[in-house]
């Protein structure tokens, strides 16, 4: 595995003013995450996890303190700016699908590959998370954990450099929620995709 840091973070605050009260999400936090790593994120409920991980990948910018993605200032990131990194470089997984409804597998995949620079065949990221025998299904044809693979599948057919998992099995029963994880090992492993879970 290489020692080149991906993400370098120091000092990183995040201040949500709501009225007459301002809430820390994050104090002061320093985080270096390298290439091909794959990080669990665990604290309790309201303890800032969700907040770092939208930060990490562009969603939202801290208050205070230095982000930096490989030679990417995100700290200091234009809208536009931050777009790009998110289209070029991150891959999402959340805690609810998000698949669309009237979509194949397949297509749910093929969505995400259209508009990525050199993405792998939708069939083969969903090879890769053990849904080839599935992917002409709708997701209402679905398991949860099969349509939370079709997620990862989807997350992942872009070659992005990083996977951000915000509660990837949140929404599933233990045994399923197992399968979900092993498919994000699996993932990590063969594709070297930095990936940080919650």
């Amino acid at each position: 595995m290489s020692r080149e840091a991906v993400f370098h973070t120091r000092g990183v605050t995040k201040v949500y003013d709501q009225g007459e009260v301002q809430v820390h999400a994050l104090r002061g936090i320093d985080l270096d995450l390298y290439a091909g790593e794959l990080v669990v994120m665990l604290g309790a409920s309201g303890s800032g996890k969700s907040t770092l991980l939208n930060i990490l990948g562009g969603l939202d910018v801290p208050t205070a303190g230095e982000v930096r993605y490989r030679d990417h200032d995100l700290s200091g990131a234009s809208d536009a700016e931050l777009t790009r990194y998110r289209r070029e470089h991150v891959g999402f997984v959340f805690q609810f699908y998000n698949l669309i409804p009237s979509l194949t597998a397949r297509e749910n995949v093929a969505a995400v590959t259209e508009i990525a620079s050199d993405p792998m065949l939708p069939e083969e990221a969903l090879s890769l998370v053990g849904l080839k025998s599935r992917m002409d299904h709708f997701p209402a044809q679905l398991s949860g954990g099969e349509q939370q693979r079709v997620a990862i599948a989807r997350a992942i057919a872009k070659r992005p450099q990083v996977l951000l998992c915000d509660e990837p099995t949140g929404a599933l029963d233990s045994a399923t929620g197992v399968l979900v994880l092993e498919a994000l090992d699996k993932a990590n492993r063969e594709t070297g995709t930095t990936t940080v879970i919650i």
